[in-house]
């Protein structure tokens, strides 16, 4: 996924318009335009504004190891996973690893 395709995608999971985002992160609306568009790279200083202003680090709109979570409701609660302490987390966890493991097995049966 390319620079581009991650501001896209982080600005839509917050709900901003363009425009809304380049008024946050105090960046130009057309300039941001063609980051979205990828036509243009922004600088280091402009990624760290956006990043800013989309509550995520720089390193998240430069990293390959993007995820996307379309689902908005899922989102939520991931996140909310990842602020428990240690011991909820692991708990939380392992009753996902245990549904994710249900549900493989009805699709191997059905």
């Amino acid at each position: 996924m390319t620079i581009a395709e991650r501001i896209r995608l982080y600005r839509q999971q917050k709900n901003f318009s363009q425009a809304e985002l380049a008024e946050i992160s105090g960046v130009n609306n057309k300039s941001l335009s063609r980051y979205e568009l990828g036509t243009s790279i922004p600088p280091a200083d402009v990624l760290k504004a956006l990043a800013d202003a989309l509550g995520i680090s720089a390193d998240a709109l430069l990293s390959d190891d993007f995820i996307a979570i379309k689902d908005k409701e899922l989102l939520k609660r991931f996140q909310a996973i990842q602020d428990m302490d240690k011991e909820d987390k692991a708990m939380v966890l392992k009753f996902l690893d245990l549904a994710i493991r249900d549900a493989n097995a009805k699709k191997a049966y059905a």
